[in-house]
Protein backbone atom coordinates (compact mmCIF):
# COMPACT_ATOMS: atom_id res chain seq x y z
CA UNK A 1 0.00 0.00 0.00
CA UNK A 2 0.82 3.26 -0.83
CA UNK A 3 2.03 5.71 2.16
CA UNK A 4 -0.36 8.61 2.27
CA UNK A 5 0.69 12.15 3.07
CA UNK A 6 -1.92 13.46 5.18
CA UNK A 7 -0.40 16.60 4.97
CA UNK A 8 -1.21 17.23 1.77
CA UNK A 9 -5.02 15.68 2.33
CA UNK A 10 -5.90 18.18 5.08
CA UNK A 11 -3.86 20.72 3.38
CA UNK A 12 -1.92 21.78 6.52
CA UNK A 13 2.25 21.90 6.76
CA UNK A 14 4.00 19.77 8.51
CA UNK A 15 4.96 22.36 11.50
CA UNK A 16 1.09 23.32 11.89
CA UNK A 17 -0.21 23.64 15.56
CA UNK A 18 -3.14 21.09 16.52
CA UNK A 19 -5.70 23.97 16.33
CA UNK A 20 -4.87 24.61 12.75
CA UNK A 21 -5.31 20.71 11.92
CA UNK A 22 -8.87 21.14 13.70
CA UNK A 23 -9.69 24.02 11.58
CA UNK A 24 -8.88 22.77 8.40
CA UNK A 25 -10.31 19.41 9.41
CA UNK A 26 -13.51 21.09 9.97
CA UNK A 27 -13.75 23.17 6.83
CA UNK A 28 -13.05 20.31 4.60
CA UNK A 29 -15.04 17.80 6.23
CA UNK A 30 -18.18 19.96 6.02
CA UNK A 31 -17.24 20.42 2.14
CA UNK A 32 -16.70 16.80 1.53
CA UNK A 33 -19.62 15.27 3.73
CA UNK A 34 -21.61 12.93 1.27
CA UNK A 35 -25.17 14.33 2.34
CA UNK A 36 -23.82 17.68 0.82
CA UNK A 37 -22.55 16.29 -2.72
CA UNK A 38 -24.50 14.45 -5.86
CA UNK A 39 -21.35 12.71 -6.41
CA UNK A 40 -22.63 10.67 -3.34
CA UNK A 41 -19.61 7.68 -4.00
CA UNK A 42 -16.73 9.94 -4.86
CA UNK A 43 -17.59 12.64 -1.72
CA UNK A 44 -17.77 8.90 0.55
CA UNK A 45 -14.25 8.17 -0.70
CA UNK A 46 -12.79 11.65 -0.02
CA UNK A 47 -14.61 12.06 3.49
CA UNK A 48 -12.82 8.58 4.51
CA UNK A 49 -9.28 9.74 3.80
CA UNK A 50 -10.22 13.62 5.49
CA UNK A 51 -11.30 11.36 7.90
CA UNK A 52 -8.43 9.53 8.16
CA UNK A 53 -5.80 11.74 8.00
CA UNK A 54 -7.22 13.53 10.66
CA UNK A 55 -7.55 10.26 12.88
CA UNK A 56 -3.43 10.17 12.92
CA UNK A 57 -2.62 14.08 12.99
CA UNK A 58 -4.64 15.10 15.23
CA UNK A 59 -3.39 12.37 18.24
CA UNK A 60 0.42 13.71 19.88
CA UNK A 61 1.23 10.49 19.89
CA UNK A 62 0.34 8.72 16.10
CA UNK A 63 1.30 12.29 14.64
CA UNK A 64 5.04 11.84 16.07
CA UNK A 65 5.07 8.15 14.66
CA UNK A 66 3.88 9.15 11.32
CA UNK A 67 5.50 12.15 11.00
CA UNK A 68 8.93 10.53 11.30
CA UNK A 69 7.54 7.95 9.08
CA UNK A 70 6.59 10.95 6.63
CA UNK A 71 9.93 12.89 6.70
CA UNK A 72 11.50 9.17 5.04
CA UNK A 73 9.43 9.15 2.28
CA UNK A 74 9.36 12.64 1.43
CA UNK A 75 13.10 13.93 2.46
CA UNK A 76 12.77 16.86 0.48
CA UNK A 77 10.00 17.88 1.60
CA UNK A 78 11.18 19.18 5.35
CA UNK A 79 13.51 21.77 6.35
CA UNK A 80 14.42 20.55 9.99
CA UNK A 81 16.23 17.40 9.97
CA UNK A 82 19.62 16.52 8.45
CA UNK A 83 23.26 17.04 8.97
CA UNK A 84 25.24 20.44 9.32
CA UNK A 85 28.48 21.90 8.27
CA UNK A 86 29.30 23.56 11.52
CA UNK A 87 28.42 23.88 14.80
CA UNK A 88 26.64 27.33 14.00
CA UNK A 89 24.27 25.65 11.71
CA UNK A 90 23.00 23.42 14.67
CA UNK A 91 23.11 26.17 16.68
CA UNK A 92 20.60 27.96 14.60
CA UNK A 93 18.49 25.00 14.44
CA UNK A 94 18.68 24.66 18.34
CA UNK A 95 17.49 28.43 18.75
CA UNK A 96 14.68 27.84 15.92
CA UNK A 97 13.37 24.87 17.77
CA UNK A 98 13.62 26.64 21.21
CA UNK A 99 11.84 29.72 20.14
CA UNK A 100 9.15 27.89 18.50
CA UNK A 101 8.71 25.67 21.67
CA UNK A 102 8.00 29.34 23.79
CA UNK A 103 5.80 29.97 21.64
CA UNK A 104 3.57 26.66 21.50
CA UNK A 105 0.43 26.22 24.08
CA UNK A 106 2.15 24.19 26.38
CA UNK A 107 -0.61 21.57 27.27
CA UNK A 108 -1.42 21.39 23.26
CA UNK A 109 2.34 20.62 22.55
CA UNK A 110 3.27 17.85 20.02
CA UNK A 111 5.56 16.68 22.96
CA UNK A 112 6.32 13.68 20.88
CA UNK A 113 7.34 16.14 18.01
CA UNK A 114 9.99 18.00 19.76
CA UNK A 115 11.32 15.31 20.68
CA UNK A 116 11.81 14.18 17.24
CA UNK A 117 13.41 16.98 16.35
CA UNK A 118 15.85 17.12 19.38
CA UNK A 119 16.86 13.39 18.44
CA UNK A 120 17.53 14.92 14.85
CA UNK A 121 19.62 17.94 16.16
CA UNK A 122 21.68 15.14 18.18
CA UNK A 123 22.13 12.54 15.76
CA UNK A 124 25.75 10.91 15.73
CA UNK A 125 26.99 12.78 13.00
CA UNK A 126 26.11 15.79 14.41
CA UNK A 127 27.48 15.35 18.02
CA UNK A 128 30.76 14.24 16.24
CA UNK A 129 30.77 17.50 14.46
CA UNK A 130 30.54 19.38 17.44
CA UNK A 131 33.02 17.25 19.20
CA UNK A 132 35.61 17.62 15.98
CA UNK A 133 35.63 21.51 16.18
CA UNK A 134 35.62 22.13 20.03
CA UNK A 135 33.77 25.37 19.86
CA UNK A 136 33.28 25.55 23.52
CA UNK A 137 30.56 29.08 23.64
CA UNK A 138 28.11 27.52 20.84
CA UNK A 139 28.35 24.32 22.62
CA UNK A 140 27.18 25.80 25.68
CA UNK A 141 24.50 27.55 23.80
CA UNK A 142 23.26 24.79 22.01
CA UNK A 143 23.01 22.75 25.39
CA UNK A 144 21.50 25.63 27.04
CA UNK A 145 18.86 26.31 23.78
CA UNK A 146 18.15 22.43 24.23
CA UNK A 147 17.90 22.00 27.82
CA UNK A 148 14.79 24.70 27.59
CA UNK A 149 13.34 23.28 24.63
CA UNK A 150 13.37 19.75 26.43
CA UNK A 151 11.28 21.03 29.31
CA UNK A 152 8.49 20.00 27.49
CA UNK A 153 9.31 16.96 26.49
CA UNK A 154 7.96 13.44 28.34
CA UNK A 155 10.27 12.17 30.92
CA UNK A 156 10.71 9.21 29.47
CA UNK A 157 12.69 11.18 26.85
CA UNK A 158 14.82 12.64 28.94
CA UNK A 159 17.95 10.35 29.30
CA UNK A 160 17.88 10.47 25.40
CA UNK A 161 18.58 14.41 25.63
CA UNK A 162 21.19 14.77 28.80
CA UNK A 163 23.02 12.19 27.77
CA UNK A 164 24.03 13.74 24.46
CA UNK A 165 24.39 17.22 25.64
CA UNK A 166 26.91 15.89 28.25
CA UNK A 167 28.95 14.53 26.01
CA UNK A 168 29.08 17.96 24.32
CA UNK A 169 29.72 19.68 27.54
CA UNK A 170 33.18 17.65 27.71
CA UNK A 171 34.88 18.47 30.21
CA UNK A 172 33.25 22.31 30.97
CA UNK A 173 32.03 21.37 34.88
CA UNK A 174 29.55 24.32 34.84
CA UNK A 175 27.76 22.80 32.17
CA UNK A 176 27.31 19.66 33.36
CA UNK A 177 26.22 20.84 36.26
CA UNK A 178 23.86 22.59 34.77
CA UNK A 179 22.90 19.32 33.05
CA UNK A 180 22.27 17.58 35.83
CA UNK A 181 20.14 20.75 37.73
CA UNK A 182 17.85 19.97 34.60
CA UNK A 183 17.18 16.23 35.25
CA UNK A 184 17.05 16.47 38.85
CA UNK A 185 14.60 19.15 37.90
CA UNK A 186 12.76 16.95 35.43
CA UNK A 187 12.63 14.33 37.96
CA UNK A 188 10.97 16.05 40.14
CA UNK A 189 8.23 17.53 38.65
CA UNK A 190 7.62 14.08 36.76
CA UNK A 191 6.94 12.79 40.35
CA UNK A 192 5.59 15.25 41.32
CA UNK A 193 2.89 15.29 38.21
CA UNK A 194 2.42 11.28 39.57
CA UNK A 195 1.60 12.00 43.40
CA UNK A 196 -0.79 15.36 43.19
CA UNK A 197 -4.00 13.81 42.00
CA UNK A 198 -3.05 11.82 45.13
CA UNK A 199 -2.18 14.17 47.32
CA UNK A 200 -5.60 16.45 46.01
CA UNK A 201 -7.49 13.48 46.93
CA UNK A 202 -6.64 12.85 50.13
CA UNK A 203 -7.21 16.49 50.80
CA UNK A 204 -10.84 16.15 49.77
CA UNK A 205 -11.08 13.30 51.60
CA UNK A 206 -9.81 15.20 55.09
CA UNK A 207 -12.12 17.89 53.88
CA UNK A 208 -15.07 15.42 53.89
CA UNK A 209 -14.49 14.20 56.73
CA UNK A 210 -13.95 17.31 58.88
CA UNK A 211 -17.42 18.80 57.15
CA UNK A 212 -19.02 14.92 58.33
CA UNK A 213 -17.84 15.74 61.99
CA UNK A 214 -18.50 19.08 62.36
CA UNK A 215 -22.15 18.68 61.51
CA UNK A 216 -22.87 15.82 63.60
Amino acid sequence: MAFKDYYKTLGVTPDCSPDTIKKKFRKLALQYHPDKNAERELATLQFREIQEAYETLSHPSKRAKYHFEWKLHFPSAHNHSGNYNDPLGILNECTRLNNEVAQMDIFRANREGIFLRMNEILSAPNINLLLFHKEEKINEKIITQLLSAARVIPFKHITAVTDPLVAIAGTDDAVIKKIRRFIKTAKQQYYWEKIYPVFVLLITILVCLFIYRASQ
